[in-house]
């Protein structure tokens, strides 16, 4: 079956759709969605929603190119899914870090300086990190690394907005003075 053929069951709400996406791209929306959650079970889960998604979409969405449509669709979802269940966990602190992969990853060979100089300050930063208490490191990590709003940092560690203001405040000048005190040029 073609794309056309396809997009062609979902503008006419045909349940088959759903089947013949599977049948045609299935394998490959689970591989978009492993890569990203490195879970069987939840992928499989992922690509079920992300169907939804789908048929939720077409109509009025016309995809030129169906399998990068979906994919888009998949790897949303994943990444969702993905945010979601690391803001449900209490991560580890030595897992909180993940600006210290800077450190170890190759430089491209027209950024090098910049590379290198990124990798210190990623250094310093987790030194830094790992140096304050754990409740503003929690906070900290749960703004800039996982990308949580005021609110819903409040909700999850059961405390006032203005505490996580006042908190991700005062840890950025420390961060700021802690990097001065090191060298680093920011």
């Amino acid at each position: 079956m073609t794309d056309k053929e396809l997009i062609m069951l979902f503008d006419r709400r045909d349940e088959q759709a759903i089947t013949e996406l599977e049948r045609k791209y299935g394998k490959y929306c689970r591989a978009v969605a492993v890569d990203v959650l490195k879970n069987e079970a939840d992928a499989a889960e992922c690509v079920n929603d992300a169907y939804l998604k789908v048929w939720d979409s077409i109509p009025p969405a016309a995809p030129e190119k169906l399998s990068a449509y979906v994919a888009g669709i998949v790897r949303n979802q994943a990444i969702d899914r993905y945010r979601k269940s690391r803001r449900q966990k209490d991560i580890p602190p030595e897992e909180l870090l993940p600006l210290d992969a800077l450190a170890t990853e190759p430089a491209a060979p027209d950024r090098t300086d910049d590379a290198e100089n990124a990798a210190e300050i990623a250094g310093m930063i987790g030194e830094y990190l790992r140096g304050i208490d754990r409740k503003k490191r929690l906070i900290f990590v749960a703004r800039y690394y996982r990308e949580l709003s005021v609110s819903e940092i409040a909700a999850e560690l059961n405390v006032a907005e203005g505490t996580v203001m006042s908190t991700l405040h005062r840890t950025r000048k420390g961060l700021e003075s802690f990097l001065k005190k090191k060298g680093a040029s920011i």
